[in-house]
């Protein structure tokens, strides 16, 4: 049921609107979707749903924001400034925004891009009154997925729009269209298409099927077409922790070594704790290659106690006789001692085969 509003309250409400839609720097309210089809994946009425940006509610390049610090054009202005996209003052309302960019010389169409800013205009099913920008998160061959604040509304938004769809943008600005950007390192991630769970190790996803052991875990949302331009491979000197056994492993040339003791690595370091499977199966194909069995041949690795350096060959710690043999390796990694000592030992130990001496002729590495 429409409740009625009066003609003074109304009257006053249009004023405040078009007082505020003078300003040039409010984000439309999204009208009701009707029977469309988009989906809300996160809507808070404070900046939490896409405070994984690293947005905090501050007003940039002069945008000012509500209470709840939002507003659509103050949020897109701040991902465009973490694009490294000169400032852009005073664009107008979201619906102006398509207009005021092309006069500016920036690359306005209908195709939809990562990085580009999605653009209703006025009078559009989304944002008839004051139009709406919003900033373009994944696009895949069903839909895209959007990031946005509203001022009037005063609610931060991550939300999915099908191809075909009445609120899809009017327009797509193309200031500095950049790849996906996946939330802080130790997130979770859910595939939209399959399901499949997944916890960030810096950028990189690795696999979470078991799931004892670990945190209360609120996934973010992704299209397996944003998942695969992650990194492949879990990059080096990340520490995590099994979530069964509760060990410790550094990573290193792409594998897990175990870490006995902190001392061994120059002391405490923060770690994420994953699927222990994660650890266990490395390098045994699909997702679990995003952490490999061994570390990368040619992988150099130093015992901080003794001083020993040693070279990684075939999943080997090769010890080095002469420094003149590493001058081509990799740079040198802490290692525990125990995980020469104990090399092919399971559990914790297979993620090196064993240990020997590095043959004086192998100056190169293969």
């Amino acid at each position: 049921m429409r409740r009625h509003v009066s003609r003074t309250t109304a009257r006053l409400a249009a004023l405040a609107l078009a007082a505020t839609a003078a300003l040039g720097w409010v984000g439309g309210l999204a009208a009701p979707a009707g029977a469309a089809t988009m989906v809300r994946e996160c809507k808070a009425t404070n900046v939490s749903c896409i405070s994984f940006s690293g947005y905090a509610g501050r007003s940039i390049w002069g945008y000012p924001v509500s209470a709840s610090g939002n507003n659509c054009v103050n949020y897109v202005a701040y991902r465009l400034s973490r694009n490294g996209v000169a400032q852009q003052s005073t664009m107008g309302n979201g619906g102006s925004w398509a207009t005021n960019a092309a006069k500016r010389g920036f690359r306005v169409d209908k195709v939809a891009a990562v990085g580009s800013i999605a653009q209703w205009s006025y009078g559009s099913h989304y944002a008839p009154s004051s139009g709406h920008v919003g900033y373009v998160e994944e696009v895949t061959s069903a839909y895209i997925v959007i990031s946005d604040s509203s001022y009037g509304g005063g609610y931060s938004s991550r939300w999915r729009v099908p191809r075909g769809d009445a609120n899809w943008p009017s327009n797509f600005i193309h200031f500095k269209d950049r790849s996906y950007l996946p939330p802080p390192s130790g997130s979770y991630l859910s595939v939209r298409e399959t399901g499949a769970l997944y916890r960030l190790i810096g950028r990189t996803p690795t696999r979470v099927v078991n799931t004892t052991g670990l945190a209360t875990i609120r996934p973010y949302l992704v299209s397996s077409t944003a998942l695969a331009t992650l990194p492949a491979v879990v990059a080096d000197g990340m520490y995590v922790q099994g979530s069964l056994r509760r060990d410790i492993y550094r990573i290193t040339g792409g594998a897990p070594v175990y870490v006995h003791s902190w001392a061994s690595v120059g002391g405490v370091k923060p770690y994420l704790r994953i699927d222990q499977r994660a650890i266990d199966s490395a390098g045994t194909g699909g997702d679990y290659n995003r952490l490999r069995a061994v570390p990368t041949d040619g992988q150099a690795l130093r015992d901080l106690a003794s001083g020993k350096t040693y070279v990684v060959k075939a999943g080997v710690a090769l010890l080095v006789t002469n420094a003149t043999q590493v001058a081509s390796y990799r740079a040198p990694a802490p290692v525990e001692p125990l995980s020469i000592r104990y090399a092919g030992t399971p559990p914790q130990y297979i993620h090196l085969k064993g240990s020997g001496t590095l043959a004086p002729a192998s100056t190169t590495p293969k």
